[in-house]
C-alpha cells in the first residue's frame, strides 16, 4: 500500500524484491551519468526522501581531471590509519558496481549493496524520478556510509562541478588533483574556466586544497575561492615518498591525501596527527614550547609508524591504475588513462620501468574515444617508442563507445613513421601483441580508456582461466 505524506511525496515498503543481478541490470540500463541543473535537482529530491542523508556524515570531494580514485583511495587509508571509520565512494568501476563502495576499507558485499541500492531505485521510481547510474550510487553510497556509521566518507566527483550529483553535499573538505584536458568535452576547452567550475561544488566554509602544478591557475583558483568565501589551503608541492617507480608517478597525488587527511584531523577535529606531520611529537592544540617529558616518555614506549615506512608497507594502488601483472608471460601493465595528460604519466612509467631493467620489446594495445586527440597521443607515443623500442595495435573500444577507427589511427601513426596495425578487438589485438615481445622481459601495455581494463578482466583473463 502506498501512502502519501503532508508534503505530497509518495512512500511504500522499501523492499521491492529485487536480487542483486535485477539490482545491476536496471543500474546497467540507466544512463550512466549527465551534467546539468536537472541533475542537481533529481539528487536533492532523492537526498530529501531519504532524509538529507548527504547532511549526516563528514564529507570529503575529491575532484580533477586525472588521479581522483587514487587520491580518494590513499585518504581513506590514512584517515583509517588514524583510526576514523572511513566510507569511500568511486565514480566507475572495471567488473562490478560493488568496486565502488567501501567502508572501513572493506568493499560492500551483494547482499548490502542489492539492499541499499535498491532502497534509492525503489523510491526513485515511485517518485517518478528518472535518476541517472552516478545518482542512485551517490545517495547509495551516503546512505551505506550512514547505516554503517562511518564518521566521514571520501567522494569520487563524477564530472564534477556545480552540476555533479555529488555537489549536494555541504564538503568539509574539496581537494582538486590537477586540471587536464580529461572533461573538454562537457566542461570545456578553456583550463582555468574549468578548475573554477569543478571549484564551485565547494561551498562557503568548505577548506580546498589541490595538487595542480600550474601557478598561474592555482593563482585564478586562489582568486575564486577568496570571492567564494572557501578556506584555501597551500597547494601540494613535494611528492610522497612512494616505493621506486611509483613516487615520479603517484607521489603528488599521495600528498595531497596526506594534506586532506591532515586538514581533516586537525581543522575539522581539532586534533594532533604526529603521524601526518612526520613523526612530531604530540602537544596539546595551542601549546607551545618544548614537547613534556610525559610526551618524550610516551613517544619512545609507543613509536608512531612514519608515513615513509606506511607508504613502504602500505602503499597499494587499485585495479586498472598502473597495475603490473609481473606473473604473466610476457608481463602485461593495465592502465585506464583516458586523455593525454594521464598517458603521458603512464608512458612515463614504461619508461622508468625499461630504466630499471631494459625491456625486450615493447607493445601497446591501444583503443582511443573520439573525444581524445589522437594526433597530440601518437605524439607522445612516437617519443615513448625513441626511448622503449615497440610496436602498436590499435583496437575499437566495446560496446557502443564513439571510438576512432582503427584504419584512421594506423593511417595517423604511419604518418610519424610508427610500426603499427589495426585488429577487430582487443582480444584479438592482445593474442597477436603478446607474441611479438620476449615471454621474459617483454611488456604489453593495454591502455586508452577504462574499457580496455575492463576487457582484459572480463574477457582475456577468464579466457587464460579457462
Amino acid at each position: 500500500m502506498n501512502i502519501t505524506t503532508e508534503s505530497g511525496v509518495k512512500k511504500r515498503p522499501l523492499e521491492s524484491g529485487r536480487n542483486y543481478g535485477e539490482v545491476i541490470s536496471l543500474l546497467a540500463s540507466k544512463s550512466q551519468i549527465e551534467y546539468s541543473e536537472e541533475v542537481l535537482k533529481r539528487t536533492k529530491a532523492l537526498d530529501a526522501l531519504f532524509d538529507h542523508v548527504s547532511r549526516k556524515t563528514d564529507v570529503i570531494l575529491i575532484g580533477g581531471s586525472n588521479g581522483k580514485s587514487s587520491s580518494a583511495n590513499l585518504t581513506a587509508k590514512l584517515l583509517k590509519k588514524e583510526g576514523f571509520k572511513v566510507g569511500v565512494a568511486y565514480s566507475s568501476h572495471f567488473l562490478t558496481y560493488n568496486e565502488r563502495l567501501a567502508v572501513d576499507g572493506q568493499q560492500i558485499n551483494n547482499r548490502d549493496f542489492t539492499d541499499v541500492v535498491d532502497k534509492v531505485l525503489t523510491e526513485a521510481e515511485l517518485n517518478k524520478i528518472n535518476a541517472t547510474a552516478f545518482e542512485i550510487m551517490t545517495i547509495a553510497s551516503l546512505l551505506y556510509a550512514s547505516q554503517e556509521k562511518a564518521e566521514v566518507i571520501v567522494l569520487e566527483v563524477g564530472i564534477g562541478g556545480r552540476y555533479d550529483a555529488t555537489a549536494i553535499c555541504n564538503p568539509k573538505i574539496m581537494a582538486l588533483t590537477r586540471v587536464a584536458d580529461g572533461h573538454s568535452d562537457v566542461l570545456g576547452d578553456d583550463l582555468d574556466e574549468v578548475a573554477g567550475e569543478i571549484m564551485a561544488a565547494a561551498k562557503p566554509g568548505t577548506w580546498f586544497i589541490s595538487s595542480e602544478q600550474s601557478k598561474l591557475r592555482l593563482q585564478k583558483m586562489k582568486v575564486f575561492a577568496s570571492k567564494q568565501d572557501i578556506k584555501w589551503a597551500m597547494p601540494i608541492r613535494k611528492l610522497a615518498s612512494l616505493p621506486y617507480i611509483y613516487e615520479q608517478l603517484y607521489g603528488r597525488v599521495a600528498s595531497l591525501g596526506e594534506r586532506v587527511a591532515q586538514l581533516y584531523v586537525e581543522e575539522i577535529k581539532g586534533d594532533f596527527s604526529p603521524f601526518l606531520r612526520g613523526n612530531l611529537l604530540a602537544t596539546k592544540r595551542g601549546q607551545r614550547g618544548r614537547p613534556t617529558l610525559e610526551a618524550k616518555r610516551n613517544a619512545e614506549l609507543n613509536p608512531i609508524k612514519s608515513l615513509q615506512e606506511f607508504w613502504r608497507d602500505d602503499f597499494e594502488l587499485m585495479r586498472g591504475r598502473f597495475e603490473l601483472l609481473d606473473k604473466e608471460k610476457p608481463t602485461v601493465l593495465i592502465d585506464n588513462a583516458q586523455n593525454l595528460d594521464a598517458l603521458e604519466n603512464l608512458f612515463l612509467g614504461i619508461r622508468l620501468l625499461h630504466y630499471q631493467k631494459p625491456l625486450r620489446g615493447l607493445a601497446l594495445v591501444l583503443g582511443l574515444k573520439k573525444t581524445v586527440d589522437a594526433v597530440a597521443t601518437l605524439k607522445v607515443v612516437r617519443y615513448l617508442m625513441k626511448k622503449v623500442s615497440g610496436q602498436l595495435f590499435f583496437a575499437p573500444l566495446p560496446g557502443n563507445v564513439d571510438s576512432y577507427s582503427t584504419d584512421d589511427l594506423v593511417k595517423i601513426a604511419h604518418g610519424f613513421n610508427l610500426n603499427a596495425k589495426g585488429y577487430n578487438s582487443i582480444e584479438q589485438a592482445f593474442d597477436v601483441a603478446k607474441k611479438t615481445v620476449d615471454d621474459r622481459y617483454g611488456l604489453v601495455c593495454l591502455t586508452g580508456s577504462p574499457d580496455v581494463p575492463s576487457v582484459y578482466w572480463r574477457s582475456i583473463r577468464e579466457m587464460k582461466k579457462f
